[in-house]
């Protein structure tokens, strides 16, 4: 399951205008423990612009198996949100946050759409 949480648009310039939205999703997946069905939740960020030259441009990372709760997954993701956090920096804020560096189900991406 992929649950759009919040989504973000980030204006960088005086005009106000807005130069790239972020996209807060939580991530549950069931895992076998010990012969049981549970859910893990896990975090995404995916960052949708335009290039100056109008293509677009999408980035992206995802962590999987991080928490046992949604609970636990929607608060570190409101405060992601809440400081603008960025895929590309989403990893290093979580290993800051949880005090673990070892993300087994991590994913990312940047690519030109």
């Amino acid at each position: 399951m992929r649950k759009l949480v919040k989504t973000v648009n980030v204006a960088t310039d005086e005009t106000g205008e807005e130069t790239f939205f972020l996209d807060y999703y939580i991530l549950e997946k069931e895992v076998q423990v010990e012969g049981i069905c549970v859910s893990r939740f896990g975090l995404e960020i995916y960052k949708r612009a335009r290039r100056t030259d109008g293509t677009p441009y999408a980035e992206y990372r995802k962590v999987f198996d991080v928490f046992q709760t949604e609970a636990e997954a929607s608060e570190v993701l409101h405060l992601l949100a809440r400081n603008t956090v960025t895929p590309i920096s989403m990893k290093e804020i979580l290993e800051d946050l949880l005090g673990n560096s070892d993300f087994a189900g991590e994913v990312s991406l940047v690519e030109a759409v």
